[in-house]
């Protein structure tokens, strides 16, 4: 494909309807799209197309992105709490619940959680901010 066509297929695209763009999909993608919103499809069907014209990403390119990936998520799961070992505590119902922060997570009754939020929901019966709940944030 030259680049005057994928430049010229890339241009028609916000032009197509819905059950076009997904009939396109279908043709380019082995796995149907996990969101069929137009903007949604027209981005991920571009990206297709210029990687099938033009080449994709390395080896190399795949494995920063995905250590890259996975440092922010351990960064933004210890942002704004407190050291490892401190314990939480929060009266509620007229019972004291304490939870202790772990390295990777929460311990709760027992339990382990990965989450603050998932344990002052169980607490309260309701959808809650974890952090907030703890008196991490205002």
């Amino acid at each position: 494909m030259t680049e005057k066509q994928v430049i010229t297929q890339l241009a028609t695209l916000p032009t197509m309807a819905t059950p076009d763009l997904l009939m396109l999909w279908n043709s380019i993608f082995d796995n149907p799209p996990h969101n069929k919103n137009k903007v949604f499809l027209i981005r991920k069907i571009a990206w297709r197309l210029q990687e099938l014209a033009y080449g994709g990403l390395s080896d190399e390119v795949h494995i920063k992105i995905k250590t890259v990936h996975e440092l922010t998520k351990k960064k933004k799961m210890k942002k704004n709490l407190p050291p490892v070992g401190t314990i939480l505590e929060r009266d509620h119902d007229g019972e004291t619940h304490r939870v202790t922060v772990l390295r990777d997570g929460f311990e709760y009754r027992q339990c382990k959680y990965k989450s603050l939020t998932k344990i002052a929901t169980m607490i309260t019966g309701t959808k809650w901010s974890g952090p907030r709940f703890f008196g991490l944030k205002q």
